[in-house]
């Protein structure tokens, strides 16, 4: 059905503001729509596959659907065309609301049809056959990797290729048929989890004894070069000396600067810092570009400079220190050189400046470098990354082999397809083309939901689809771009008894400083003596903390609620003063508004619009305070009144406190930055739409005529999308953050009304 009765009124959805959706939703949830015929509970469903409808929760005896059908009928005919002063004037859902209309998913378009790959078959010898007889087989592209042993060495391994499996099977094929020395080979990665699995899986092979696996070299970049400086200055680089959380002294660092922890984006300044040493800047070598970079810079010169006075080091000094070791020792890098005669480098796609230049260093002499890669999958651009360094590898290396590991055994034809012809538009990239070795009649979907919340919603509803349909919970992953978009799908999963596991425990959106502080105007509108809002609301208004005291001796004196208290407060500049004469009856006022109008109201004529600008960490280019403001916008959608809005919020921070106890084996929530290596049946993208993927401020760096971080982004897709085995959702919300949105650029050669090119 398509009718029901909201708070007695009948509510027909083809013709009721869609903004108005998915209160009506959580109001079914309450039980509070009913049946328009029998008055009975309905349940309104949501869901990716069909456009909303009322449903009984229970079998209802009367023939409901039929009365209700010639309601909606009668409905329609009345609301088809309406004429005011002679003119026909259509249905407003032509003329207001086409770009909100329910949209049907749209399977993806556009893509080759699925050929079988043609392997070519090679002969086997017998230790080949050894492998193939532990269950371990090799096309003939990985083969040949394999087997390739002597000189430089490029493989080019797309996603889902093996590329694992082809490392482990090298290093056994050179200790137990070339008889190379165990201490002479080295498998470097980026991950200590990568470091495991490769170890475990080196057990596997024939010929390769539990004391030779374990003799084997296998660490990651930070674990060997810790150990290689530890060696030479065991007291210097003791691990006592580590700063495992830079951050906190940073802040102490930046709070003798004047930097205020709720203005200034410490966790962006420290990207900044460890971006400009992976890129061997020092600080007078360095020419701020804006206001933002140049605190970094005063930062980063004090910060390198209270590290040395407390005998501390940080994750990015052991590169810097382990570089400068090998250049200043020619000794010890002869000898580093001996024992690295073969070295493998896997993700070499994700090194540094730093890294690059150590690893050219040890593979001087003998250059049996063995490097494995993908550039279309360089996503950490901002840790110092740069594809450029595999992609120049055959220039810097001109012997070097290159060999394509081209054959995904991840994904089906659609999917690889789709993420092809997504990364075939990036300009700066290797020549390559990734191949599925399987067909599917299922294609990737598009969905449209209007905003977050209905985003959220409808994701949730199709997991329970695919939990009764027998799917288990850990082969499904819900990927975004930063750790604030999840904020909606959080909240319904708290509400849910779906478990879950989040990869990084957010913060809780309604303890955030700047929500914190928008929402203190919320509070004490209906309760004007609440105490606990008077720190935050003295921070939206920019009023000194230490005047605390002073307005509870005002409240006592005057014997006045402590909003009113606020009019009386002395020592402060004449339009303070005028602004909090007038604060108690617009606070007041807030009361009459509905919660998405009193925010703009607040944003307006509260000054919060300066509050945001002031202390919103603008200056973050990834997560800005206004950001979180339009967040909160679209929640206020959802709520009738005030009160209604701050209890749902109460609600959700005692939920985050008490029951964000996440399960392993449930679904996985994490960014898309934290997916990679990482695979699942199914795969749901969130914010599929531009200032998300691709981020906003990629997009101002195209506008300054710079391309890169558009190229990351779409880098960043390809990745989410190759996550997938057998088949990915992409969410296109029409709204995002309370903005008009239009579908990611990356997508739209796959989307229907796209065109191919």
């Amino acid at each position: 059905m398509k009718t029901a009765l909201y708070l007695k009124q009948p509510v027909y959805l083809p013709t009721f503001d869609r903004e108005q959706w998915h209160k009506l939703y959580l109001a079914s949830r309450r039980g509070s729509v009913t049946c328009l015929h029998c008055g009975d509970p309905l349940k309104m469903t949501f869901s990716i596959y069909e456009e909303p409808s009322f449903h009984h929760t229970v079998t209802s005896s009367f023939d409901c659907e039929q009365q209700v059908k010639a309601y909606e009928q009668s409905q329609k005919k009345t609301e088809d065309r309406k004429t005011v002063h002679g003119f026909i004037l259509p249905r407003r859902t032509e003329i207001n609301q086409v770009e909100n209309q329910w949209k049907s998913p749209d399977p993806v378009s556009s893509i080759p049809t699925f050929v079988p790959s043609n392997n070519k078959k090679a002969s086997y010898s017998p230790y080949r056959q050894q492998l193939l007889d532990a269950n371990l087989s090799f096309d003939h592209n990985q083969w040949e990797a394999v087997t390739h042993t002597q000189g430089p060495l490029l493989l080019l391994a797309g996603a889902g290729s093996g590329k694992t499996r082809v490392l482990t099977a090298r290093a056994a094929y050179m200790l137990t048929e070339v008889h190379i020395p165990v201490n002479q080979m080295a498998l470097v990665t980026f991950t200590a989890k990568a470091a495991k699995e490769m170890r475990e899986r080196m057990r596997l092979y024939p010929g390769v004894t539990t004391k030779v696996a374990h003799q084997l070299l296998v660490r990651t970049f930070h674990s060997l070069f810790i150990q290689m400086l530890q060696h030479a200055n065991p007291q210097k680089w003791d691990m006592s000396h580590l700063l495992k959380w830079p951050q906190s002294l940073l802040k102490e660092v930046g709070t003798e600067l004047g930097l205020d922890e709720s203005t200034f984006a410490y966790d962006q300044a420290l990207t900044q810092i460890s971006w400009w040493k992976n890129h061997m800047l020092l600080p007078s070598s360095i020419s701020p570009k804006t206001p933002f970079e140049e605190k970094c810079l005063g930062l980063y010169k004090r910060f390198e400079d209270r590290k040395e006075a407390l005998t501390l080091f940080d994750f990015d000094d052991v590169l810097v220190g382990c570089l400068n070791l090998l250049q200043e020792s020619r000794h010890l890098l002869e000898r580093y050189q001996q024992r690295f005669t073969y070295l493998s480098i896997d993700e070499f796609q994700d090194i540094n400046k730093i890294q690059f230049e150590i690893i050219k260093l040890l593979a001087q002499p003998h250059q049996h470098l063995c490097v494995v890669g993908d550039d279309d999958q360089s996503i950490y651009g901002f840790r110092g990354s740069n594809p450029e360094y595999i992609q120049l590898f055959t220039t810097i290396y001109p012997a070097a082999k290159t060999i394509h590991l081209s054959a995904n055994y991840r994904s089906t034809h659609p999917i690889v397809a789709s993420a092809e012809r997504v990364i075939e538009k990036n300009l700066d990239r290797l020549d390559k083309q990734l191949l599925a070795q399987e067909d599917s009649k299922d294609k990737p979907l598009f969905f449209y939901p209007l905003n977050e919340e209905e985003e959220a919603t409808m994701v949730i509803e199709d997991i329970y689809q695919k939990l009764n349909q027998g799917c288990l919970l850990s082969e499904i992953a819900i990927l975004y771009r930063t750790n604030v978009s999840v904020r909606a799908l959080l909240e319904r999963l708290l509400d849910s008894n779906i478990p879950f596991s989040i990869d990084q425990k957010p913060d809780c959106f309604y303890e955030r400083p700047l929500i914190r502080r928008a929402l203190s105007f919320f509070r004490i509108s209906l309760n004007e003596d609440s105490n606990i809002v008077i720190q935050d609301l003295l921070q939206a208004l920019f009023i000194r903390q230490d005047k605390q005291i002073e307005l509870k001796q005002i409240q006592q004196q005057r014997g006045c609620t402590l909003l009113d208290s606020f009019s009386f407060l002395s020592d402060l500049l004449p339009f303070q003063q005028k602004k909090l004469r007038e604060l108690p009856m617009q606070c007041r006022k807030l009361t009459q508004l509905k919660p998405y109008e009193a925010l703009t109201f607040i944003e307006n004529e509260l000054g919060f619009k300066d509050t945001m600008r002031k202390q919103g960490q603008e200056g973050n280019k990834m997560e800005k305070g206004s950001d979180d403001f339009k967040q909160l916008k679209v929640i206020a959608k959802q709520f009738e009144t005030i009160e209604a809005f701050l209890n749902h919020a109460d609600h959700v921070i005692a939920k985050h406190s008490s029951s964000l106890e996440t399960s392993p084996d449930g679904i996985q929530l994490m960014t898309v930055h934290r997916s990679k290596g990482l695979e699942f049946n199914y795969v749901y993208i969130l914010g599929c739409v531009d200032r998300s993927i691709p981020h906003e401020y990629a997009l101002d760096a195209l506008r300054e005529g710079d391309e890169k971080p558009l190229q990351e982004e779409r880098r960043l897709m390809y990745v989410a999308i190759t996550r997938a085995i057998k088949n990915v959702f992409l969410s296109v919300p029409t709204h995002y953050r309370d903005n008009r949105s239009f579908p990611s650029r990356f997508l739209r050669p796959l989307l229907k009304s796209s065109s191919s090119s």
